[in-house]
């Protein structure tokens, strides 16, 4: 090791008595026809894992890094995460990355390999991505599992801003995926804007588990690694945190083992294309497409692969459009053609991506994609395409071609020089020119900066050859233009939107500026609907900004957003869609937009195109399953609580001794300590005191089935779904902090348990206020009462008394809001505010919502058993 940087070759023979383990760990993983690589074996076998690993295109980095994690899992259990979060720039990587692993899993549960259950089961294998996002992760934090998932899902999480996701959710993810987790972030020269967050984030995460006020059970390791085939250690270097200097090379210029050494040497001979556009006009892209699809037909080679990766994915479009149309007039067998790129909705993405090869099998097959086939796409192409990008990404896109070393005599490699229609290099040019010349060069090199094209120009000029051992390294990147800082981080723990709906914005600091997404889903809406629509799986598309807000210019009332104050009572209000109203203002990165099929927008061949004239199929919706999951609360309207309607009836007292019980066990299973034990376990058993309130057992008692319990009996669960709370937007987990605080004398001690209390539906947290439209107690004369109120919660409403299983109880009470207002309160002392900020910056933001997750776990757990029987007395 020198400065902290390892190269491996396969001539270090590593004599580690484990070395037999990692074997066969691969050979059964791949049903006995891989062995690893050296330097897979010895990432294995390394006790610490690298910060950073370089291994070039087709050296095996997804099962290198994957399968030995799980070796880490079966020899080093309780040093090593339980959680494997692959952090992945495109959407094309995700499902082929999950589908890999699963099967990996399945091999290796045949051959027996893991006999303790140290390792995930393959149903543990979880993806998140737009349209196909998985929550059932949340709900087994004692388990190992590995999550694959987009850098704008899982970043945007590790942000507190999770996209296409509940609200309520967004602190239970953020907790788990900043706890007792190995980050592996793929392809680091793509993500842009988010390299810096996750350094940041990194960063932040050692800077709480060096503090004083550390749980020490909870100081489970989360690290990073980041991983590509062109990538510096020095790009991660930011603010908060240093140039890593644990790092692994792999060399190919030295590689000594024999498959390793083929691949890296494998022919790619380079040339220019002579079809790059003559001007960046709109009018002269017409010339180009037509002749840029000409030329990919006649080099395309008869049963093999032709690649062509363009920039932007309208041109990918056009090219394909056209291509078809050329091939359409011709004779003989055609080659299929493909069409990649991350517009699609997942049925067309799975549709297209169903027609590419598996791995070794010869294919006739014209590909025409963008930038979503750069990283990890496992195709390998005789014949290469590719518009000029920045040079980490031009060596993505060679490592598309010749990729298995099968073409012996080497693949066609054709460079088209976008920027050569914007070049004044060596021109006698007036200023107006020149300056016209520049503005054609940013134009054309969207979505990347000119300069980064003209570097990587430089480099292409000097190769005649793009097999790996020949690449110069990849040089330095920009710096991004806003890093998040740890106070960003402090003000983004609070979740709740402020009086005018607005809410921090994190685009910035999951991607760049200009490369950002909404998600839009199309319905054939009525105005006699009355259940609020949710968008399916199969349906929620994925569309950039710029062009969202382009597409979505017309003031006819066809786009629609999330209506969070919205209530089933209101059903159709103003002839909006249930629970949702008219899009009012420009989209934002990351929010959910139900379209009218009247919008147009999308082609069922071609994706995405914003064309209005292109009206999609709406998703057959008796088929497909909502994004909402068995294990999430699935809502963000303020006064639904659909966890508690199970189907059959629970009493109160019993439903908090379930709670407690299955908090005590969650935190035995993840070996906390005594007091984080006692506290999760009390505030279980006090979580729901709120239920005694008469506006919830109203409800829970309009909801029941035959039988009828006395009215004495205080519920929890009710057996079929009722009307709304008969007063707007009430929490019952408010009353039950408020109850917790009036029974602890408003102790500062009783701080966490009465947060954790408050906060177990993620709807009340750091802020204790009356909503914008909520209205408070209104007098017989008509006038509203002049006293407290918040989430349905009234100065003075009276709790009755609850058991709590003969530990302690609550005695029953008037409740005071008084804590809700700002400053010192004799009766209830410090604010909720005061008393929250003071929580957070003692316990930090990953440990303390790590603890709310806890609880909201074990509160799901209780419910579901309750719900099948399997408590007694339920």
């Amino acid at each position: 090791m020198k400065n902290g940087t390892r190269e491996i070759t396969s001539g270090e023979m590593l004599s580690h008595p484990k070395m037999v383990g990692i074997e066969s760990i691969f050979r059964a993983a791949f049903s006995g026809a891989v062995s690893p690589f050296s330097w897979q074996a010895a990432l294995a076998e390394d006790p610490q894992w690298p910060e950073v690993l370089i291994a070039p295109t087709g050296s095996g980095k997804t099962a290198g890094v994957t399968l030995a994690w799980l070796f880490h899992r079966l020899h080093r259990p309780n040093h090593t995460p339980r959680r494997l979060v692959w952090c992945l720039p495109m959407r094309t990587l995700v499902n082929q990355t999950a589908t890999a692993v699963r099967e990996w899993l399945q091999n290796l549960g045949r051959a027996g390999i893991d006999s303790n259950g140290l390792l995930p089961r393959p149903e543990e294998v979880f993806v998140l991505m737009g349209g196909a996002t998985s929550d059932r992760w949340l709900n087994i934090p004692e388990r190992p599992a590995i999550i694959v998932g987009t850098q704008d899902m899982l970043l945007s999480r590790a942000l507190m801003r999770g996209y296409a996701c509940s609200r309520s959710l967004w602190p239970m993810q953020f907790g788990l995926l900043h706890q007792d987790v190995q980050w592996v972030y793929d392809e680091v020269q793509l993500m842009g804007a988010g390299r810096a967050t996750s350094a940041q984030l990194e960063a932040f995460r050692r800077i709480e588990l060096s503090s004083s006020e550390r749980i020490p059970s909870l100081a489970q390791e989360c690290r990073s690694l980041w991983v590509s085939a062109t990538l510096e250690p020095e790009w991660l270097t930011t603010v908060d945190f240093d140039t890593p200097n644990r790092v692994v090379r792999v060399n190919p210029k030295v590689e000594e083992d024999a498959q390793l050494r083929t691949l890296v040497r494998a022919p790619k001979h380079l040339r220019r294309s002579g079809t790059e556009p003559e001007s960046a006009a709109k009018k002269h892209f017409p010339d180009y497409i037509a002749r840029l699809a000409d030329a990919v037909v006649r080099a395309h080679r008869a049963h093999h692969m032709t690649l062509v990766i363009v920039n932007q994915v309208n041109r990918a479009q056009n090219i394909y459009s056209e291509i078809k149309k050329n091939l359409s007039a011709s004779d003989g067998q055609s080659p299929e053609v493909v069409l990649l790129h991350s517009r699609f909705r997942p049925a067309e993405r799975d549709r297209e991506m169903g027609k590419l090869p598996d791995s070794g099998v010869a294919a006739n097959m014209i590909v025409i994609a963008t930038q979503a086939v750069e990283a990890g796409v496992d195709i390998s192409a005789a014949v290469l395409f590719a518009e000029l990008a920045p040079w980490a990404s031009m060596v993505q896109r060679f490592g598309r071609a010749n990729r298995r070393a099968e073409v012996k005599e080497g693949a066609e490699v054709y460079w088209i020089d976008i920027l050569a229609c914007a070049d004044s290099e060596g021109k006698n040019l007036d200023e107006k020119k020149k300056k016209q010349l520049r503005n054609d060069a940013i134009k054309i090199s969207q979505p990347y900066r000119v300069r980064e094209l003209r570097d990587a120009r430089e480099n292409l000029r000097k190769l005649v050859d793009v097999a790996p051992v020949h690449l110069p390294p990849a040089g330095a990147v920009d710096s991004p233009l806003q890093v998040v800082r740890h106070k960003d981080l402090i003000d983004l723990f609070d979740t709740d939107s402020d009086l005018t709906g607005f809410d921090l914005d994190i685009s910035a600091y999951v991607r760049d500026a200009d490369d950002t997404d909404i998600r839009v889903f199309w319905r054939e809406l009525s105005s006699s609907e009355n259940d609020s629509p949710r968008p399916n799986t199969s349906e929620l598309c994925a569309v950039p900004i710029q062009q969202a807000r382009t597409w979505m210019t017309t003031k006819n009332r066809v786009f629609f957003v999330r209506d969070p104050q919205w209530k089933r009572r209101n059903g159709n209000l103003d002839g909006n869609p249930p629970g949702w109203v008219p899009l009012r203002q420009r989209p934002t990165p990351g929010m959910t937009v139900l379209a009218s099929k009247r919008a147009g927008g999308y082609d069922m061949e071609l994706g995405f195109t914003g064309n209005k004239r292109h009206i999609p199929l709406v998703v057959d919706q008796q088929e497909q399953s909502t994004t909402a999951d068995m294990f999430s609360e699935g809502s963000d309207r303020h006064d639904d609580d659909p966890e508690s309607v199970t189907g059959c009836l629970v009493g109160l007292s019993d439903h908090l001794g379930h709670v407690a019980t299955e908090a005590r066990k969650l935190c035995k299973a993840l070996r906390l300590d005594i007091s984080t034990e006692l506290a999760l376990t009390r505030a279980g058993r006090w979580h729901d005191v709120g239920k005694a309130h008469s506006v919830f057992q109203s409800t829970m008692r309009r909801g029941l089935g035959q039988f009828t319990p006395p009215e004495s009996v205080i519920l929890a669960k009710t057996a079929k779904r009722s009307l709304r709370h008969e007063r707007a937007y009430f929490r019952h987990e408010l009353a039950s902090a408020l109850a917790f605080l009036a029974h602890e004398e408003w102790s500062r001690e009783a701080d966490l348990i009465a947060y954790l209390i408050a906060s177990h539906h993620g709807k009340m947290r750091m802020n204790m206020r009356a909503l914008p439209r909520e209205s408070p107690k209104t007098n017989p004369d008509g006038s509203f009462a002049d006293m407290r109120f918040a989430r349905g919660v009234w100065e003075g409403d009276h709790l009755p008394a609850v058991s709590l299983g003969g530990i302690e109880d609550w005695e029953g009470g008037s409740l005071t809001l008084s804590i809700m207002e700002l400053g010192w309160d004799d009766c209830t002392r410090e604010s909720w505010t005061e008393r929250t900020r003071d929580l957070l910056a003692k316990l930090g933001p990953f440990q303390l919502a790590y603890l709310e997750a806890l609880l909201r776990i074990a509160d799901w757990r209780a419910s579901r058993k309750e719900e099948c029987g399997r408590y007694e007395g339920t």
